[in-house]
């Protein structure tokens, strides 16, 4: 593989980086409980790859506080985001931004969430609504990459490669496979013990009633059970039940 130089910076071996000049956002949209902090890292990672220091990652639901937090002389911006504000979605309407939406069985998703953040069905439930409204808009507008949960599991370095390409990017098989194991789960694991033990404890960020690593976003309590199956077994036939009829409604199916 070629090596290109981009923005200024040296020729980086086994990257050739090709973007068309009318984005420099990704938003990591993905549904709660589905990806999208193993997407965030994924997109960083790889921008960085190529570019070097001039990307800009966080977590915010609001696009112009996000655009205010930004360093100056950066190139590309990563924003993880479970929602989209009037912002955020002008970006994506004029291919501004890209956008990275992973989802996950519904059950599963709502399982998790309620474990990690011991939130009630009915909120979770109205999270999964929204969630899956942008599922719906991301897949009739077309522009989005939509990723199931089961298959960044199973399939983690064709998950890569297929945000590789959709970044406008070509890297080497060695380098989707260092990212591979750089943001696998034993690798996201690793790095909450790390937090929990007292390592890098000035990284760490208070959002709301939680704490994540400002580096990774990775709450500490955020790997839990990693697995696919589980939230059958968890939730009760009424809340399945319901489930069902909203992924029916949506036309909804993770892979």
């Amino acid at each position: 593989m070629t090596e290109h130089a981009t923005s200024g910076d040296r020729p980086r071996s086994g990257v050739v980086f090709k973007p068309d000049g009318s984005w420099d956002t990704v938003l990591c949209n993905g549904m709660i409980r589905s990806g999208s902090t193993w997407s965030y890292n994924v997109a960083l990672k790889l921008l960085r790859v190529a570019v070097g220091d001039a990307v800009y990652g966080d977590y915010n639901e609001n696009a112009a506080a996000f655009l205010e937090s930004v360093p100056p002389a950066v190139a590309y911006r990563v924003v993880k985001c479970h929602m989209l504000d009037g912002l955020a979605r002008t970006w994506i309407e004029s291919g501004k931004a890209k956008v990275i939406y992973t989802c996950r069985d519904l059950a599963d998703a709502a399982a998790s969430f309620m474990r990690m953040f011991d939130f009630d069905f009915d909120h979770t439930f109205s999270a999964l609504q929204g969630a899956l409204e942008l599922y719906r808009m991301h897949r009739e507008s077309g522009k989005a990459l939509i990723l199931g949960y089961q298959g960044i599991i199973s399939r983690p370095l064709e998950s890569i490669t297929s945000i590789s390409r959709y970044l406008d990017l070509a890297v080497s098989p060695e380098i989707v496979g260092r990212i591979g194991d750089q943001t696998s789960l034993d690798s996201a694991r690793a790095r909450v013990t790390e937090l929990k033990s007292g390592i890098d404890a000035d990284k760490l960020v208070r959002f709301d009633r939680f704490v994540h690593d400002r580096e990774t976003l990775l709450n500490l309590d955020h790997i839990r059970d990693g697995s696919s199956g589980y939230g059958r077994a968890l939730l009760t036939e009424e809340q399945l039940t319901r489930l069902d009829l909203l992924a029916k409604q949506y036309d909804f199916s993770p892979e």
